[in-house]
C-alpha cells in the first residue's frame, strides 16, 4: 500500500468492498433511527454554551473546559443553521444555569415537545456522525496492513454496532468521537512514520477532551528515540492546549481548561478509587497504575532491565516498535476504566482499541464477549448509581415524554433496601474491574513476552534440558568427532 494512502486497498476489491459497505449501511440505519428521538441534558448544555460563541461572540466563562469541542459545536451551529429553528427560539436564557436542579428537567421536557424537536436533534448530532465515521475510516486504515479480510470485516461490523459507541454519540448525545477520531488519527500517523503529525493530532484531541493528556508519555516514548526528541514531541502535543488556554485568557479573562477541569467531572473520578492509609496521603489506584505503565515502558525503551539491543528492546537507539503502540494504549485505557468511576458515555474512549484487537489479534477470542459484558456492567452501574431515568430509557423522551417515569428503574427497585443498592453497585464495579483486567491480559502478556522473545526462551529452555549433566560432560568431550 502506498505510504500516503488513506483508505485500505481492500475497499478497491469488490469482494471486500461489498460486505464493508453492507455493514456501513446497517450502522447508518441504526444511527439515523436514533438521532432524532433521543436527548440528554448534557447534549443541550454543550450546545447552549456553544451558541454563545456562534451567535453572540462570547464565551461562557463558568465552563471554560474542552473549548476545542465548543468551537466545533459553534461552527456546526452556523453551518447547519438552515436545518435549525431561529437561535432565540431554541437557546433561551438563562437556561438552567440559574438553578440547574429545578430548571433542567423543565427545559429538557419543553425542548422535547416542540414541533421542531426531531429535526433539531438530527441536525445537532450530525457532527457526531461525521466524527464517528471518520474514526471508522481511520480504523480501516490502521487494520489494512495487518488484518485479514475476515478480521477487518469483524472489526468494522463491531464499530458499526458498538453498543457504547451508539449510546454515547446517538442516545446520550456526547462528543466523545471528536477526541476518539483524533487519537486514532494520531496513531495512524505514527504508524505511517509521521510522528510530528501525530503529535499535532493528539494535541487537537486534548482540546476536545482532556484525557488524551494521559497518552502523551506513551506516544512520545515509542514514536521518538532520543530524550530530547521525546520532550519536543510532548511540547508539540501540548501546544494546541496552550493556544486554547491563551485564547480563553484573552477572551474571557481566565485560562480555563485544566484550571477549571478540577471543578468538574470526570477529573475527580480519576482519583475516586484509592487505598486508605493511617496518615494523610491516600494511594490513588489509577495514578499508581499509570505511573507503573509509564515506568515499564520507559524501562523497555531505555534498556533499564537489559542492554540496548538485547532481549528487552533496543534502548534509546532502538526502542519499542511502533507496531506495539496500540497495545500500550489498550492497556492504559483498560486501567483507566477499571480503576476509576467515570460515567458510561466516557467508555466510548475504549471502543477503538477493542476494534483493533478484533482486527489484529483474532487469537484473543475473549475480546468481544468480555467487552459486551463490560458494556452491560457499565450501563447497569450507571442506572444503579444515578437512578436518573434519563440515563437510559428516559433518553427517548422526545418519543414519549412520560416513558421515563412509566417504567421502573433499578434504583427505584432498590429504594426499600439502600444497603442492597450499595452492594449491587459494588458487585457491578468489581465485575467491571475483573472483566477489564481479563480483556487486557493478552495484551499485557504479549508486551511482556513478545512472541519472538517467547520463542527464543522456549528454545533456550529446550537446549538447557538437553545439556548433559555435570558428571557426564567429560564423556561428551571425549567422543571422537564424526567423520
Amino acid at each position: 500500500m502506498p505510504r500516503g494512502r488513506l483508505l485500505p486497498a481492500l475497499l478497491a476489491d469488490p469482494a471486500q468492498r461489498t460486505p464493508l459497505l453492507g455493514w456501513l449501511g446497517v450502522g447508518l440505519a441504526v444511527r439515523l433511527a436514533l438521532m432524532p428521538f433521543t436527548v440528554s441534558a448534557d447534549l443541550l448544555a454543550v450546545y447552549w454554551r456553544s451558541h454563545l460563541i456562534a451567535y453572540d461572540g462570547q464565551l461562557f466563562g463558568g465552563y471554560l473546559v474542552n473549548m476545542g469541542a465548543h468551537y466545533v459545536h459553534a461552527a456546526s451551529l452556523r453551518l447547519l443553521d438552515w436545518l435549525l429553528p431561529p437561535p432565540h427560539v431554541v437557546w433561551t436564557h438563562p437556561w438552567w444555569w440559574a438553578d440547574s436542579f429545578a430548571l433542567s428537567p423543565q427545559i429538557l421536557r419543553w425542548f422535547s415537545t416542540q414541533p421542531w424537536t426531531y429535526q433539531t436533534l438530527f441536525a445537532l448530532k450530525l457532527p457526531y456522525l461525521l466524527a464517528d465515521l471518520g474514526a471508522g475510516l481511520a480504523l480501516l486504515a490502521l487494520l489494512a496492513r495487518t488484518a485479514t479480510p475476515h478480521t477487518m470485516r469483524r472489526a468494522w461490523a463491531f464499530w458499526m454496532l458498538s453498543p457504547i459507541g451508539l449510546y454515547a454519540s446517538y442516545m446520550f448525545g456526547r462528543y466523545e468521537m471528536f477526541a476518539v477520531a483524533l487519537v486514532l488519527g494520531a496513531l495512524l500517523a505514527c504508524e505511517r512514520e509521521r510522528p510530528w503529525l501525530g503529535a499535532v493530532l493528539l494535541g487537537l484531541a486534548i482540546t476536545m477532551r482532556a484525557y488524551p493528556l494521559l497518552l502523551i508519555p506513551v506516544f512520545a516514548l515509542i514514536v521518538t528515540r532520543r530524550v530530547r526528541a521525546q520532550a519536543a514531541w510532548a511540547v508539540v502535543a501540548l501546544a494546541p492546549l496552550g493556544v486554547m488556554m491563551a485564547m480563553n485568557r484573552l477572551l474571557a479573562g481566565s485560562a480555563g481548561e485544566l484550571e477549571r477541569l478540577k471543578d468538574f467531572p470526570p477529573s475527580g473520578a480519576f482519583l475516586s478509587l484509592s487505598l486508605p492509609v493511617d496518615r494523610p496521603g491516600q494511594v490513588y489506584l489509577f495514578v499508581l497504575f499509570a505511573l507503573l505503565v509509564y515506568g515499564a515502558l520507559a524501562g523497555r525503551v531505555y534498556g533499564w532491565w537489559g542492554s540496548p539491543g538485547g532481549e528487552f528492546g533496543d534502548g534509546v537507539g532502538g526502542g519499542v516498535p511502533v507496531g506495539q503502540l496500540w497495545m500500550w494504549l489498550l492497556v492504559l485505557h483498560a486501567g483507566l476504566f477499571a480503576l476509576t468511576a467515570v460515567s458510561a458515555h466516557y467508555f466510548a474512549w475504549f471502543t477503538p482499541f477493542v476494534a483493533l484487537a478484533l482486527g489484529r489479534r483474532p487469537a484473543w477470542r475473549g475480546t468481544l464477549p468480555l467487552h459486551l459484558l463490560q458494556c452491560a456492567a457499565v450501563l447497569t452501574l450507571a442506572q444503579v448509581i444515578h437512578g436518573d431515568p434519563n440515563i437510559l430509557v428516559g433518553l427517548l423522551i422526545p418519543l414519549e415524554p412520560d416513558l421515563a417515569h412509566a417504567l421502573p428503574n433499578l434504583q427505584e427497585l432498590l429504594l426499600t433496601s439502600p444497603q442492597l443498592g450499595l452492594q449491587v453497585a459494588g458487585v457491578l464495579r468489581t465485575g467491571l474491574l475483573a472483566l477489564t483486567a481479563l480483556l487486557a491480559i493478552p495484551a499485557v502478556a504479549e508486551l511482556a513476552w513478545p512472541p519472538a522473545q517467547a520463542g527464543d526462551r522456549e528454545r533456550r529452555r529446550a537446549d538447557e534440558q538437553h545439556q548433559p549433566a555435570e558428571g557426564e560432560r567429560w564423556l561428551v568431550a571425549e567422543q571422537p568427532s564424526a567423520r
